[in-house]
């Protein structure tokens, strides 16, 4: 087990080292965000000194080799715009991240695991049609058009009364609770989620559900429920748990997009703004984070379900 955690370790490391430098070398290595563009004109002194300040003068494996040093202790340099540092403006926006993508992750495992069980334990019911019909469905619909319809028809929502969701934008001084302002941007980000984990944990339960194990447990007398939940739902989250890395790019791809629609003040809605004013900084410092993330999520879940099924390991 432990050469299969070093070998997934390792594999993470190499795979964050190609994205951050092809990452690199596409924001810095391949354009000046100096350049006179348009009507942002510099004088070449201005130029230069800009281009020095921010450590751009020097050859590009220089430049790498210093940002690398400098992401692991948090100096990611200032921004092009506000001459803000970078590490500031992450602290900031990363909590709104983290809670966004918590409530929808839960969600996604609470609706998606629950319908894609009863879906398998109700086979060929109309349950079964149900949930193989609203997934396929909600699916096909693009992140863009569910946010843009929940905030369109839902925000500002009240009932008896009671405001539901609140209205967007949020007016300063009348800012509501965190989980108040996260619900809508939370579903809209779990529903095509929650539905392709349903068709997973379908599949693969009605698979468990029919292997020898499970008719063994079946034939001993053992609870109906005690045999979905102990014995075949275990196994059956295997696979949900080797394609969740799919499910992670999407999620930060539907953050970039939710937290815009939404106005969401996280790193979502900070990298588009950083794109939207060439903020290099910014966006390097989101990837760099972003990647590491992605990377140490998927190493955990290899050695998850490793642990899991031992047959994964290799030795």
């Amino acid at each position: 087990m432990w050469k299969f955690v070093l070998r997934r370790t390792a594999q993470a490391l190499l795979v964050f080292v190609i994205t951050t430098f092809i990452s690199y070398v596409g924001l810095f290595g391949l354009g000046d965000p100096f350049a006179s563009v348009g009507e942002k004109v510099l004088p070449p002194e201005t130029r230069a000194i800009l281009r020095e300040t921010f450590g751009l003068d020097e050859p590009l494996p220089v430049q790498y080799l210093t940002f690398l040093g400098n992401l692991f202790t948090g100096d990611l340099g200032i921004d092009f715009d506000r001459r803000r540092a970078v590490i500031d403006l992450l602290a900031e926006a990363l909590p709104n991240t983290v809670l966004l993508a918590g409530l929808a992750i839960t969600l996604e495992i609470i609706l998606g695991i629950g319908a894609g069980v009863l879906a398998a334990v109700r086979h060929e019911s109309f349950w079964d049609a149900l949930v193989r019909t609203s997934t396929v469905l909600l699916m096909s619909i693009p992140v863009l058009v569910i946010a843009s319809f929940l905030r369109d028809r839902l925000s500002g929502l009240r009932l008896a009364e009671l405001t539901v969701f609140p209205a967007l934008p949020v007016t300063f001084g009348n800012e509501p609770h965190w989980a108040h302002l996260l619900a809508l941007p939370a579903v809209s980000l779990a529903v095509g989620s929650a539905a392709f984990t349903a068709r997973i944990v379908r599949g693969s339960m009605l698979e468990v559900l029919d292997s020898d194990y499970v008719r063994t447990a079946r034939a001993k007398g053992l609870p109906p429920r005690k045999v979905v939940f102990k014995h075949a739902l275990r196994n059956a989250v295997i696979p949900f748990a080797n394609l969740a890395t799919i499910n992670l790019g999407a999620l930060f791809g539907g953050a970039l997009v939710v937290e815009t629609i939404f106005q969401v003040p996280g790193v979502g809605y900070l990298f588009v703004r950083g794109l939207r004013d060439l903020n290099t900084p910014v966006m390097i410092a989101v990837i760099s984070y972003v990647v590491i993330v992605f990377v140490v999520l998927i190493a955990l879940l290899d050695i998850l379900c490793a642990y899991l099924d031992p047959r994964l390991r290799i030795d």
